[in-house]
């Protein structure tokens, strides 16, 4: 599948806009459940209400794990920010109402941040030096 270039990358995955819908595709080396857990987490998100895009699959694309999303167009808040400085009380108080509904989600059937990173620093076997 001819993707393009990403729209953005990070340490565990490329993002692309491919036919009007996001394509999350994870790096190798992360374990095989890395895209299946974090759809999980984003489906459970969206049942909440919250603004995350819809999962419409979890799949494997060129033999790496992806998730297809649903393409939402917007701007953000930084670019926004940057754009209008006179309205960053406005932009500010958007933010903190968009963190305070996060915040009041209770999210019992997700893993805890603390228990994530525990789990993943004993599973390295050695840390290489950069």
């Amino acid at each position: 599948m001819k993707l393009g270039e990403p729209i953005a990358t990070g340490n565990t995955a490329k993002i692309y806009l491919f036919e009007n819908k996001i394509i999350k595709i994870f790096n190798d080396f992360l374990p095989d459940t890395a895209a299946l857990y974090e759809a999980n987490k984003q489906k459970f998100v969206y049942s909440c209400g919250l603004s995350v895009p819809k999962v419409l699959d979890i799949t494997k694309i060129d033999g790496k794990q992806a998730i297809i999303m649903e393409y939402i167009k917007g701007r953000t808040f930084g670019d926004l920010l940057y754009e209008n400085m006179e309205q960053a009380e406005l932009y500010l108080n958007i933010s903190v109402d968009i963190h305070q509904k996060i915040h009041n989600v209770a999210a019992d059937s997700l893993e805890p941040m603390s228990e994530k990173w525990r789990r993943q620093i004993e599973s390295v076997q050695m840390l290489k030096k950069r």
